[in-house]
């Protein structure tokens, strides 16, 4: 049978569904002559702290921004403080909000490593996104931004009532 309410929209549905589900068990690690082994998600997470290292986010935030629950984020981070890839602070005043930085081996072990994660898997499909325009390029963006927002689930209303 023909899907045909997806329209000329199928075949690109297809190939991102592919991906997605691909990218789900992709577990190869990403590991270098350091002897240290990240996979995906651990890798997604130190970079989600060296993107946001300047604006001392909490980790509340950082999960958001890759999409995963907190717990695993936090399981994520421990391992990344484990073996000395980020650091963790807590402000002045605010000891509930862990701060994290990654520490100099970690932004070496991104520098490294992100040259080489580029080579091997985003070269090729990153010389067809440059093809786009940026108004083209803003399209997308908002498509995926989109698809996000339908997966998001919507904050449950609740009623305060006083405790006797």
């Amino acid at each position: 049978m023909k899907l045909e309410w997806m329209g000329r929209n199928r075949e690109f549905i297809r190939l991102l569904m592919k991906y997605m589900n691909l990218f789900s068990h992709y577990n190869e690690k990403i590991s270098g002559s350091s002897g240290v082994s990240l996979n995906a998600q651990q890798w997604q997470t130190l970079e989600c702290i060296i993107e946001h290292e300047d604006e001392n986010r909490n980790m509340f935030f950082m999960a958001n921004q890759i999409g995963v629950p907190k717990s695993t984020f936090s399981k994520n981070v421990k391992l990344l403080v484990d073996i000395g890839l980020v650091d963790r602070y807590q402000q002045s005043g605010n000891r509930k909000d862990i701060i994290l930085k990654p520490s100099d081996k970690g932004r070496e072990y991104y520098k490294i490593h992100s040259e080489i994660i580029f080579e091997r898997m985003w070269k090729i499909p990153f010389s067809v996104l440059d093809k786009l325009s940026d108004k083209n390029m803003a399209m997308m963006e908002e498509f995926m931004s989109k698809m996000i927002a339908a997966l998001v689930p919507v904050p449950e209303v609740r009623e305060l009532f006083k405790i006797q």
